[in-house]
């Protein structure tokens, strides 16, 4: 299998050296383009396993949840946006995580990409711009995105709010999610600069 291209922007890499499994950020390569973060999950990395339910937990409960919940979602706010024509099934975080893992046809089990939203007034002003890109991801490439907002303040941590944004690279075909090609232009290292330029149009045209 040809290795992932390298990139043709100016993006830089932010992969660690060790695969650390209190630190999901390691276990995958990561580039930062223009402030955002962008990475695709393997199903093998630096000889870790990985999967899409074990990295999306990570997301989901950035604070462990309390014992007699093990299932609790600890991130500010969370939701799945679906494309027309996806399966109601994934419509819910677990089962949408569990969906990637069990849809994956490429080494490439889903797309991450971190926001930072450190200027917004008020943390719903973020999350409504994070939920209006990933409908533009939705419409303009039939992708389905699991959105996750950290708020570190409310732990009183100094590490900026921001977005994360957990990305099936199937794109949803007219039998469904689970019958749909992949968008393998997102699933290797040029996939930073589309987003980024995205983001950046997205931005442009609301501001």
């Amino acid at each position: 299998m040809a290795k992932p291209s390298k990139p043709k922007s100016k993006a830089k890499s932010k992969t660690l050296a060790a695969a650390d499994p209190n630190h999901p950020e390691s276990w995958l390569y990561l580039l930062s383009e223009n402030t955002l973060t962008f990475g695709v999950l393997r199903s093998t990395f630096k000889d870790r396993t990985n999967s899409a339910v074990e990295f999306g937990r990570r997301k989901l409960q950035p604070v462990p949840p309390p014992p007699p919940e093990p299932d609790a979602i600890t991130a500010e706010r969370v939701d799945v946006i679906l494309p027309e024509g996806a399966e109601d099934q994934f419509a819910r975080p677990l089962p949408f995580l569990k969906g990637c893992d069990e849809m994956q046809v490429n080494p490439g089990i889903l797309v991450y990409l971190t926001i930072p939203t450190p200027d917004v007034n008020r943390m719903h002003h973020a999350w409504e711009k994070g939920r209006a890109f990933a409908r533009i991801l939705a419409d303009e490439r039939g992708l389905a995105t699991l959105l996750i907002q950290h708020a570190p303040g409310r732990i009183s941590s100094p590490n900026q709010p921001h977005l994360h944004l957990l990305i099936c690279p199937r794109k949803t075909a007219k039998a469904g999610l689970r019958y749909g090609g992949l968008d393998n232009e997102l699933l290797y290292n040029d996939g930073a600069r589309v987003l980024v330029e995205r983001w950046a149009e997205f931005k442009e045209a609301g501001s």
